[in-house]
């Protein structure tokens, strides 16, 4: 794909991808007696459509094919309008005018069938004004000839466009998605920065491809210029993905919903001030950041990440309650859904509070967004072993971590034999092309591992006691415990870190026990004695302690007895900070109730001291109303709250000069519309006022 560039200096070249696109274009533009076809193209903003569009129509332009440029936001409006900007471009690019006593529709066919044509039609958002005609009435006419048309929008064609008898098998579709880390390194290579700059980039950009044009250009600025940029970067980007959600309370609702890995009307509601009719939930979904799942509705992931980074960096406060609230409903739909969506909802709970897990460890960084290389987590295969053994290798020369119990020398042999007879023990990670980047093995504890590991590692036979009990006489289908004992990445390849890879193989343990496994580690490694615990594992009591390792350590994450709940509770007790880990307690929010009986008591410091909500938080009543004062009375007032609910509560509770009833008549509002106004309000105060307080302390 093509990152989009307004800098003009921007080395050449910089076009990466659309391999498969553009070869179809050639194979089309190439063949003799084609049929006429529909390319369509899709994606969110700023993946790269335009380019796209502009490559193919460069690409036809060469190939001598006569080729049209028009753009849909004004073209698609009317049939009429459609017809008269195809033939001012047939007039302006190709001198072809219309004779004055031929039609205008008879033109344009007589043209566009001529000879072969391309005709290209970006921002089509709206052909669904005239696809009616299009379909019954010009493309029929234009189906016997050489006739390619090119379109791109969001969201794609609409639905009657692949159901039409005559179009269906003519429509070939494209939904862009986001660069792969190759491809990163692809076009950072073209950009004259510093190769350290270079490789900076292709670790922490998620493969959006105007996000990766912008941040190149940004870059390349030097002084104020560049600071002020950086500044303007997130929005520049926000405003292009989020065009289409025009409503602030579609914003809303696309905000909650990244918080979750999928979620119905009846979930998003939930959480939402304004909950969203069936109608709203409709049009939410015809977004093209919006997915149709078996779980409801979801984000594109780097829609999902950009707007829960942007709500956490506008409202924390907030941020956290909803966080907070997504995953207590996650948890409650967990036992009831299927594997997959169990999956799903953990890998999501993974990434929606990765930001509390060590973002820099030595073994593990878990910073960086899940990208579609890191999805793909598969079983191990024979051909992967070379990878795997070349790995392990460069891990053991490095001195890094695998089980010290294994006996020296014994790592490769061990791997050798898993491989043979347990491979269902290896986990891989590859990237796009399935060439292995990572791995994690070990064996699952039953009646005929028990061998290997009494071969491998006896001094862990020992520290794990009865469960090595208990396994003697396990068939193999009753496993329920797998005791991880290599790991390793490949430190050659230069899309990713070795503590990236790492933090995708600890998220591959974790999505692993979710399905009611337990995971064991046995370690000395002072590292990763300090991460484990804060994944959720918990120390197991050794049966025995070899004299060689007084810091051993035998780690488990047990999902056959705990619930998701559990561990999820224990996760979020962590909270990074640089010293380490601290427990945290999530913020919380006054509900509507307990601000209105705030408000009513306002100058009544007597009853304010009583109210159990302000001696949780520790407020005093004074201090409580000086607080609500200076809210409700300041220039501006501070966000969510919005003007309109301040002048509200600080004319029914401050000023009192109107009864409710008169206030809603000044308003020019009805009852009912004033109410919920007021009850908006309420939940809007309860935030401010949390914030500042949190400020305060």
């Amino acid at each position: 794909m093509n990152p989009k560039s307004e800098n003009k200096n921007l080395p050449a070249p910089y076009i990466v991808g659309f391999a498969q696109e553009l070869q179809m274009l050639t194979n089309w533009l190439a063949s003799f007696n084609v049929e006429s076809q529909i390319f369509s193209i899709s994606g969110i903003g700023g993946i790269g459509k335009t380019t796209l569009l502009t490559e193919m129509a460069a690409e036809a332009r060469r190939c001598s094919t006569v080729t049209l440029w028009l753009d849909g936001q004004i073209c698609l409006q009317t049939p009429g309008a459609f017809l008269s900007h195809v033939e001012m471009s047939l007039e302006t690019e190709y001198g072809r005018t219309r004779p004055a006593d031929t039609p205008l529709l008879a033109h344009v066919v007589a043209e566009l069938t001529h000879q072969r044509t391309v005709v290209v039609i970006d921002n089509c958002e709206k052909i669904d004004r005239i696809d009616s005609w299009l379909l019954s009435r010009l493309l029929p006419l234009l189906a016997a000839s050489e006739f390619l048309l090119i379109v791109a929008s969001r969201a794609g064609l609409p639905v009657q466009w692949n159901t039409n008898p005559l179009w269906v098998n003519r429509i070939h579709s494209f939904s862009l998605e986001l660069l792969t880390r190759q491809e990163v390194h692809e076009y950072v290579q073209s950009s004259g920065l510093p190769l350290q700059v270079q490789k900076d980039i292709v670790h922490k950009i998620d493969g959006h491809p105007l996000l990766l044009a912008l941040t190149v250009d940004m870059l390349r600025r030097k002084g104020r210029e560049r600071e002020e940029y950086e500044h303007q970067l997130p929005r520049i980007l926000s405003a292009e993905i989020l065009k289409e959600a025009t409503s602030p309370y579609m914003y809303e609702a696309l905000q909650m919903l990244s918080l979750f890995p999928a979620a119905d009307q009846t979930m998003l509601n939930q959480l939402l001030d304004h909950p969203l009719s069936a109608v709203d939930y409709m049009a939410l979904s015809t977004l093209s950041c919006v997915r149709p799942g078996a779980g409801g509705l979801f984000l594109h992931q780097l829609v999902s990440r950009m707007l829960r980074e942007d709500y956490k960096t506008r409202d924390p406060g907030h941020y956290q309650l909803m966080r907070s609230r997504a995953l207590e409903l996650l948890a409650e739909r967990y036992p009831s859904v299927n594997k997959l969506l169990q999956m799903q909802i953990a890998a999501h709970t993974l990434e929606l509070y990765r930001e509390q897990l060590p973002t820099a460890h030595s073994y593990a960084d878990f910073s960086i967004a899940r990208q579609r290389e890191q999805e793909q987590q598969m079983v191990f295969e024979s051909d992967d072993l070379p990878y795997l053994q070349r790995f392990l290798a460069a891990s053991l020369s490095r001195s890094d971590w695998q089980s010290e119990l294994i006996e020296n020398g014994q790592y490769s042999s061990l791997l050798d034999d898993i491989a043979k007879h347990v491979p269902e023990g290896i986990r891989v990670i590859r990237n796009a092309d399935r060439v292995p980047l990572a791995f994690c093995a070990g064996l699952w504890l039953h009646a005929k591992t028990v061998s290997i590991l009494e071969q491998y590692a006896p001094n862990e036979m020992k520290m794990l006691g009865e469960a090595i009990h208990l396994a003697r006489s396990l068939p193999p289908e009753a496993a329920d415990t797998i005791c991880i004992l290599l790991a390793a990445v490949d430190v050659e390849q230069a899309s990713y870190r070795p503590e990236e890879l790492g933090g995708m193989l600890f998220q591959s343990w974790l999505i692993d026990a979710m399905n009611g496994l337990r995971s064991i580690i046995p370690t000395a490694d002072r590292q990763l004695n300090t991460l484990l615990p804060h994944l959720g594992f918990e120390e197991l009591t050794m049966t025995a302690q070899p004299n060689a390792w007084d810091d051993m350590h035998i780690w488990e994450l047990d999902f056959r007895q705990a619930s998701f709940e559990v561990w999820v509770r224990r996760i979020l007790r962590q909270k990074v900070q640089t010293s380490g880990f601290i427990a945290q307690e999530v913020p919380r929010v006054l509900s509507w109730n307990e601000v209105r009986q705030m408000l009513q008591h306002i100058y009544d410091d007597t009853l304010l001291e009583e109210m159990a909500t302000l001696k949780a938080m520790g407020c005093g009543g004074v201090m409580v109303r000086e607080l609500v004062v200076s809210i409700l009375y300041a220039d501006q007032p501070t966000d969510p709250l919005t003007a309109l609910g301040q002048r509200i509560l600080r004319e029914s509770y401050l000023h009192n000069n109107y009864r409710k009833t008169e206030l809603a008549e000044a308003l020019h509002m009805s009852r009912a519309t004033f109410y919920r106004h007021l009850r908006q309000a309420y939940k809007q105060l309860g935030h401010v006022i949390m914030q500042r307080w949190m400020e305060l302390k």
